[in-house]
């Protein structure tokens, strides 16, 4: 399911800050920390962390479950589903959290935490748990006039900014999501899809990065997507992304600032849409 495109070495360069950056750099092909060398183990896996020596887990979890990267969505599905806390905490390495599941539908949700780094040992400690289908729900900034606030998309593609799933792909541009959890959302959910990109420097979205961030097609930016699908992927799990749109960047330097407009109401309004596509998959 990842995509790692060719780069065209004769792709032109229009734009010199400081040092020349080559097209190689602006395309995103890195190879850094996952060498095709290393064919040892990790020191740490999932598996073992969720029983360590401090503890033993018990948890059986669902096949699906809802990840939120944004407050509100748990305490919405709380208050207006049956749900229940699960007897033990989600014992993830980055910060254990409480669990609940949806009998009725087949479906647990939790708290993903935020950035690359805790999602992905999210998802992993998942796939530890015998998850196979995440549903990422969580918020973008967007950068592209076409996209309004309070907007939800499901992503087809999430460009890597981030540097986590460069410990999983010697080189990856973008990862994608699971075309069946991606055609329900899109297809029977109607929803709009999108590129977008992950970064994981909240404070190096530069105007020029985000014209050329456009320039791919991307619209908007968050922080977790492209981890949540590229470490999916590596598992072998179905991942799918629903996101709103909770601020409109400024296009250039000269336009008003970029304000804050998520209110409760949007977030409730996303978080029910994702139980939209879970109960969907549990009919599928």
């Amino acid at each position: 399911m990842i995509q790692t495109d060719e780069v065209d070495d004769a792709l032109p360069f229009r734009v010199t800050i400081g040092n020349q950056i080559t097209d190689r750099e602006l395309l995103g092909e890195k190879s850094m920390w996952c060498l095709s060398s290393d064919k040892t183990e990790p020191i740490i896996k999932a598996r073992n962390q969720i029983n360590s020596a401090h503890r033993e887990c018990h948890l059986h979890l669902p096949e699906t479950a809802i990840v939120f990267f944004m407050s509100k969505g748990i305490e919405y599905l709380c208050d207006n589903h049956n749900a229940q806390e699960l007897p033990e905490p989600f014992p993830r390495f980055l910060n254990r959290c409480p669990v609940w599941e949806i009998a009725e539908y087949r479906v647990c949700f939790l708290d993903g935490g935020r950035g690359a780094p805790q999602a992905c040992d999210t998802v992993e400690t998942l796939a530890a748990l015998g998850v196979k289908n995440i549903i990422s729900v969580g918020m973008f900034g967007a950068f592209d006039p076409q996209i309004k606030i309070g907007e939800i998309i499901t992503p087809d593609k999430a460009f890597v900014e981030e540097g986590t799933s460069l410990h999983y792909y010697e080189s990856l541009e973008y990862s994608i999501p699971s075309i069946r959890l991606h055609k329900i959302a899109s297809s029977k959910m109607h929803i709009k899809t999108y590129p977008i990109v992950s970064t994981d420097a909240v404070y190096r979205q530069t105007f020029y990065k985000e014209q050329l961030w456009r320039e791919k097609g991307a619209v908007g930016v968050d922080m977790e997507t492209s981890v949540v699908f590229s470490v999916s992927s590596f598992l072998g799990l179905n991942s799918v992304g629903l996101l709103m749109a909770s601020d409109v960047h400024p296009l250039n330097p000269d336009d008003p600032k970029w304000d804050w407009h998520m209110t409760r109401e949007m977030r409730y309004e996303l978080s029910e849409k994702s139980l939209a596509v879970a109960k969907q998959l549990s009919n599928d």
